[in-house]
């Protein structure tokens, strides 16, 4: 492990491309490069945070005096395989896509509909990533990490890790640095058609091959969402407000179309995106060189040179204008870092 000082524009390390200058950087392959890393910031008394790819990330752009360590940490294996299911493991800081590659190659299946999502495996458990009807917390079975107050492994099960609609432990204790995760297969593949757009495309064919659904996939990520390679975006910034049946048909006798899924006893999500181009009429709003992406409002764009503060200031406002219309507070999936 190389400790670099004073030549790492964090810009070039997160997807919205802002960001100042890491007073240190290194990039970590191992967990025991990962506790060096930790104890080289402990010892200078160092502020630090770790990335993966910087696919959820909003980076000051003042510069961070301390250590930011990016996270490389890698290997797929099948470390157990049953009857109907299988366990493997990932390296945290493996990609995504490179994860599902792995799985169906091995003909094992359940997390196919995460395809394209621009993040690492430790990242998707932090936030519990999940699209067209698939979470991750679904197949995690448990996750290695390192508590860095001790500097000791530290192990989770699934219930250990308090999942939530894009929440875990992992991102409310930020002591806790994921290293490896393990996650439950199925040995045979049963698509999973519940999202509307999938469930639409194979109404006729309704026992599509895995491949034919990732292909799918990647052809509704690409009508839907912006180049995350072109444009600078951490994907979707906002989370879906999850609220009470109440106050769900308190909007509904006001905005008698706002849809509404189920999220649970007493609750419901409503979509955003609808709020913000149907209710807030701001469909495509942009402010200099930050706005919303045209065919899906969720999604904050860095059209190019942005600062933190300009895409700061332009979510606040889109807060501020849904509260102003439905009295909900909404938040944030992207990961505001000072």
């Amino acid at each position: 492990m190389k400790i670099i000082k004073n030549k790492i524009k964090l810009s070039d390390f997160n997807t919205f491309r802002t960001g100042g200058n890491a007073r240190f950087f290194c990039k970590v392959k191992n967990e025991d490069e990962l506790r060096e890393a930790i104890k080289f910031a402990k010892e200078k008394r160092l502020k630090f945070f770790v990335i993966g790819n910087g696919s959820n990330l909003l980076l000051s752009d003042k510069n961070f005096n301390g250590l930011v360590i990016r996270n490389f940490i890698s290997g797929k294996k099948i470390e157990l395989k049953g009857k109907n299911h299988s366990i493997i493991s990932a390296g945290s800081g493996e990609y995504i896509d490179n994860l599902i590659n792995f799985l169906v190659n091995n003909n094992l299946s359940g997390i196919e509909n995460l395809w394209n999502i621009p993040g690492t495996v430790g990242a998707g458990v932090v936030q519990n990533i999940g699209a067209y009807g698939v979470e991750l917390k679904d197949y995690i079975y448990s996750v290695e990490g390192i508590d860095t107050r001790n500097l000791k492994q530290c192990k989770f099960n699934n219930n250990d890790c308090k999942f939530g609609y894009r929440e875990s432990i992992f991102r409310k204790n930020k002591n806790l640095i994921i290293t490896k995760v393990f996650l439950k297969l199925n040995n045979s593949f049963k698509p999973n058609l519940k999202y509307s757009a999938l469930k639409e495309y194979f109404l006729v064919r309704k026992t599509p091959t895995i491949g034919e659904v990732i292909k799918t996939i990647k052809k509704i990520r690409k009508n839907k969402l912006p180049d995350w390679e072109k444009l600078g975006t951490a994907g979707s910034f906002f989370k879906n407000p999850i609220i009470t049946k109440v106050k769900y048909q308190k909007l509904l006798k006001k905005y008698p179309n706002l849809p509404k899924y189920s999220a649970g006893k007493g609750l419901v999500k409503i979509p955003l995106g609808f709020v913000i181009d149907k209710i807030c009429e701001m469909k495509g709003l942009r402010v200099g060189q930050v706005g919303l992406y045209e065919k899906q409002s969720l999604v904050v764009i860095n059209y190019g040179g942005a600062k933190f503060s300009e895409i700061n200031n332009f979510a606040k406002m889109i807060e501020r204008k849904v509260y102003e219309k439905i009295k909900i507070k909404i938040e944030r999936e992207v990961e505001n870092i000072y």
